[in-house]
Order: structure tokens, then C-alpha cells, then sequence
């Protein structure tokens, strides 16, 4: 989880004390973090947190306000966001039922994915603060691509990175205060890092994966290496992990050797049922009749 500072408390933390109820939660080290929660009928506010908050609605959320100067601003629905800087302050009245998931993320992290990106200072970057934006994009990015992963799964935990740090590239181009560009990404991995990578991948298949650590194999920012990668497999980081994974286990499952269970384990799952639907989803088969040989 993200440390706020002595002097400020985590919106993490403000709402577990509060009546929010915590549905799913991932943390990528203490540079980012994934919470869902539920709640209703609430009453919260954030001081000065020192850290950035991405919002987006899921369900309900209505009759959400925003207290601000004695009124309030109401306008919370599905598929609207809030974005907290990380020196804001804000008062929410929660007048109904509300599913919203949350970003959290450090500002220094923020300005070092961008000067990694953009190969230039950022030192200044800062986010705008919103209240009951729509934004089509992150909308269906989180319901799409975030909310159908399982959080807890290692296997899925390089595609929830990577997602979150796609979420944050685009506050970066729409909601920070520079003239950015997105810069153009030409030709594909060398051969020998492409090696590299893959090698360190079926070697590291039933650890955790991260963008982070693959980014640091390969000698390239996190950036590059997902979009240097696609260009030179046509199939991203995250995909061609997963497919490492599905045909290793396919293959250890063919030999009748270990369990299902063990397989998973084996193969970078941290439960069976996952690896299991993951593995039907892909071979309209079940792993225990591959396993039986049927």
C-alpha cells in the first residue's frame, strides 16, 4: 500500500474507518494500488492525502455530492469519474447506493512514468481536480479490462499493472498541466533482448510477474517495452504471458505427472478454479479431462 505522510491519511484508510464496504483490492509495491468498494448513506472527506485518486463509477452513486464552500455538487453515475490530486481536500455526502473503483497513486511516480515515456523533466506535472467527469475511455477500461480480472490471482496481476498504468498515462495526456505527446515507438525488441525476455519469462512462469520487473530485463522503460513488444509478437506483454502459461500447463497436464492443483501452481496461478477457467476459456476443455486424457 501507498504511506501517506505523518501529516496526511490515505483515502485508503479514511474510508475503511468510514461505512464503505472494501469488495476487491491489488497493490502493485508502494507505487500504485487497485480498491473497490460499495457503500451508502456516508459521510467522508479527504485532507490533503499525498497521493493522487482516480474514481470511477460503477453503479449507482446518484445521489453522491461533493460539499464544497457550503453547497453541494451532485452528478455521480456510471461511467463518471473523480479525480483527487494529491493535495486536495474534499467532503462527499453519500445519499445512496454506490459501486466505484479507485486508483491510488504517488505523484513522484506519476512524473517518473512520464519522463520515462517522454524522455523529458516533469517536475511540474500536476493533475486537474474533477468532480462527476464522463470519460468514455476510462469507463470502459475499467468495466472491459480491470473488473473481469481477478485481483487476487498472480496470473492476472500483469494485466491489472499494466491497465493501471495505462489509466494513468491518459490523466497524464487529458487531465495534466503539459503539452504532451504521446512519442512514436518504431521497430520491435532485438532479437536477443526479445530472447532474453521470453527466456526469463518461462524460467519465472509460476512467480508473480510484473511490468516493472519485465521492463527491467529488457533495459527499457515500461512504456517501450509493452509497445516494443506488441510490434515485434503482435500480441502484448500481458497476452503472450497468459499464453506461455495456458500451453505449459497443457503440456505438464498431457504428461499425467501432477495433479491440477499442482499444475496451476506450477504454471503461475494461485487457484485451481482460475486456472481452470482460463484454461476452458482457451481449450474448450476442462484441465481434469486433459488431464485423463479425454
Amino acid at each position: 500500500m501507498i504511506k501517506p505522510s505523518k501529516a496526511s491519511v490515505h483515502v485508503f484508510q479514511q474510508l475503511h474507518s468510514s461505512r464503505a464496504t472494501l469488495a476487491a483490492s491489488a497493490g502493485f509495491g508502494d507505487q500504485m494500488q487497485l480498491a473497490r468498494w460499495k457503500n451508502n448513506h456516508d459521510h467522508t472527506h479527504y485532507h490533503k492525502p499525498g497521493h493522487h485518486t482516480l474514481s470511477c463509477y460503477l453503479d449507482g452513486g446518484y445521489q453522491m455530492q461533493r460539499v464544497k464552500r457550503g453547497q453541494g455538487l451532485k452528478g455521480g453515475a456510471p461511467g463518471r469519474i473523480c479525480l483527487m490530486p494529491e493535495d486536495h481536500e474534499s467532503e462527499w455526502l453519500v445519499g445512496d447506493a454506490v459501486d466505484f473503483m479507485h486508483l491510488y497513486f504517488e505523484g513522484r511516480h506519476l512524473k517518473q512514468l512520464a519522463e520515462k515515456i517522454s524522455d523529458k523533466e516533469c517536475r511540474y506535472l500536476q493533475l486537474e481536480d474533477l468532480t462527476f467527469t464522463d470519460d468514455l475511455w476510462i469507463s470502459n477500461l475499467c468495466q472491459q479490462l480491470i473488473l473481469p480480472l481477478d485481483w487476487q490471482d498472480k496470473s492476472d496481476q500483469l494485466a491489472l499493472e499494466n491497465a493501471s498504468q495505462m489509466l494513468m498515462l491518459h490523466l497524464i495526456k487529458q487531465y495534466g498541466n503539459i503539452d504532451w505527446k504521446t512519442p512514436q515507438v518504431r521497430g520491435g525488441l532485438a532479437p536477443s533482448v526479445l530472447r532474453k525476455l521470453t527466456d526469463y519469462i518461462d524460467q519465472y512462469l509460476d512467480q508473480k510477474l510484473t511490468v516493472t520487473e519485465l521492463a527491467q530485463v529488457a533495459q527499457l522503460s515500461e512504456y517501450h517495452l509493452c509497445r516494443m513488444f506488441k510490434q515485434s509478437t503482435g500480441q502484448t506483454l500481458q497476452q503472450f504471458v497468459m499464453q506461455q502459461r495456458l500451453e505449459t500447463a497443457k503440456t505438464l497436464l498431457l504428461q499425467g505427472n501432477l495433479s491440477v492443483q499442482q499444475v496451476a501452481l506450477n504454471c503461475g496461478f494461485s487457484s485451481a478454479s482460475h486456472f481452470s477457467k482460463r484454461f476452458s476459456q482457451k481449450y474448450q476443455k476442462t484441465p481434469n479431462k486433459i488431464n485423463k486424457g479425454e
